[in-house]
């Protein structure tokens, strides 16, 4: 009997370490529970892709899906790739990053399932849901399909104070200068500007460039730039710095001044739109964030609005289809598994897509087309509907310039906003030194799915009306 006990007990070790051994090396291939890598660490966000992550779990209970919220998510993700210690799948707002890790082959294609029928399900939802701007993001500048956009933002919109302006005023370029000379003639400041965001400070100031030379040069100038084709001290790219420079480096342009726009966090850089009186009354981006503790809170639609950003080209250029600066959350599988396969094609469904924008109706929408034609009808006039009819609609949708250089130009870039609002004088300097770091970070040419495809190889497109020559804004 002692003889039956120890040699069950043996059997029961040697198992024991065998399942302990499996583990170690990853275990089997169906993992019930799986590791998400996102950049958010809190506040909406947050909350919102958790329910999109309730969601999928009330559907499929023998599957746990863990957040793991990291504001160094690139740093995090790169050095896991490199120990071998990747996370079964990622978010990435950079589709850089995702072409790179694509091109690593660290990356499981859509296509390529273990469940064949569900990757092959999943493709063709991508291509008869999505925007084909949307796919080809997903494929990273290769043949393949790798990410799903879990969530989408516009970011070529104006923001203003209802109660003060008139929506008709802002509808060209020229008239949206003129209301912001009108409002510093008076005293007063125009814009709403913060560009605080470690360790990415600079960000909103490289949306707001990015925004400026797709409307005044066009998207063939934009894609050229992105793919490192189009040199920072062309005219193109200068004049974008010098409009920009035009609008807020002017003295009383922004809010506090340059310092305070250098040193206040993003999130908190429209509070002045809705105090009384407005601190400022126009903001540039995705979306505007009023002070959580204002009371009243202001209301979308009555107390702020928005309008798309205008046309910089002159009234004689040939007519162009509206074209908007996006960017989207894109999430890509780095461990093959049934677990993670499933996930992957719930993401892009149509009840996942719905999610995202009901808990954050102003500030996320959903890159699948059936989805926010859906939105935009139900509540045509809101805010969030009319958003949600930019991206139903026909129009040229580019991708977030920066977001989608390689990250060391994109890290310049940042810096180059910082040096450029601390002294103005210094933009030749600032361009020629961004022309040094785009040959280091291209060093072989590329071609990026940043806009529609046009005339791709057209790198010098007409050159703005604004001066060529980069010299400090006057």
């Amino acid at each position: 009997m002692r003889r039956q006990r120890r040699t069950a007990l043996r059997l029961l070790l040697v198992l024991t370490l065998l399942a302990a051994t499996a583990s170690c090396l990853g275990g089997p291939s169906d993992r019930s529970v799986l590791t998400v890598l996102t950049p958010w660490t809190a506040g909406a966000e947050k909350e919102s892709f958790q329910a999109v992550i309730d969601a999928f779990e009330a559907d499929n209970p023998g599957i746990t899906v863990h957040a793991s919220p990291t504001r160094a998510l690139d740093q995090v993700l790169r050095a896991g790739v490199q120990k071998g210690e990747e996370p079964d799948l990622a978010v990435m707002a950079n589709p850089g990053a995702l072409r790179s890790y694509a091109q690593q082959q660290a990356l499981v294609p859509l296509d390529d399932f273990q469940d064949r029928a569900l990757g092959s399900g999943l493709v063709e939802l991508l291509k008869s849901d999505y925007d084909p701007q949307w796919y080809r993001l997903g494929q990273a500048g290769t043949e393949r399909p790798y990410a799903v956009v879990v969530k989408a933002s516009v970011k070529s919109l104006i923001w203003y104070d209802r109660r003060q302006l008139d929506p008709r005023s802002l509808d060209s370029w020229d008239g949206l200068v003129g209301v912001g000379r009108s409002i510093t003639q008076r005293g007063e400041t125009p814009w709403c500007l913060a560009v605080a965001d470690p360790p990415n400070s600079g960000w909103p100031g490289t949306d707001w460039i990015e925004d400026i030379l797709l409307h005044q040069s066009g998207a063939d100038a934009y894609t050229a730039w992105v793919d490192g084709r189009l040199k920072w001290t062309s005219p193109q790219v200068s004049a974008a710095w010098q409009e920009w420079g035009r609008s807020v480096t002017a003295q009383g342009a922004v809010h506090g001044g340059p310092l305070t726009a250098l040193l206040t966090s993003y999130g908190e850089g429209a509070y002045p739109l809705f105090t009384a009186p407005p601190g400022c009354y126009l903001g540039h981006g995705a979306l505007v964030t009023p002070d959580p503790a204002a009371r009243p809170g202001p209301v979308p639609g009555q107390d702020y609005d928005f309008v798309p950003f205008p046309d910089l080209r002159p009234t004689s250029a040939p007519a162009a289809a509206p074209a908007y600066e996006v960017s989207g959350d894109l999430v890509a599988m780095f461990r093959d598994s049934p677990g993670a396969e499933k996930f992957m094609a719930f993401l892009a469904s149509r009840k996942a897509q719905q999610i995202w924008p009901q808990h954050q109706p102003e500030a996320a929408f959903s890159a699948n087309r059936a989805v926010t034609q859906t939105l935009s009808r139900a509540a045509p006039h809101s805010i969030s509907g009319r958003i949600n009819g930019l991206l139903a609609s026909p129009a040229t949708l580019c991708f977030d310039a920066s977001d989608s250089m390689p990250s060391t130009m994109a890290a310049a870039f940042n810096h180059a906003v910082l040096d450029y609002l601390n002294d103005p004088a210094r933009l030749p300097a600032i361009l020629t030194g961004l022309d040094k770091a785009q040959a280091d970070a291209y060093p072989e040419p590329t071609r990026s799915s940043v806009c529609p495809t046009s005339s791709p190889s057209s790198a010098s497109p007409s050159s703005p009306s604004s001066p060529s020559t980069a010299t400090a804004p006057g």
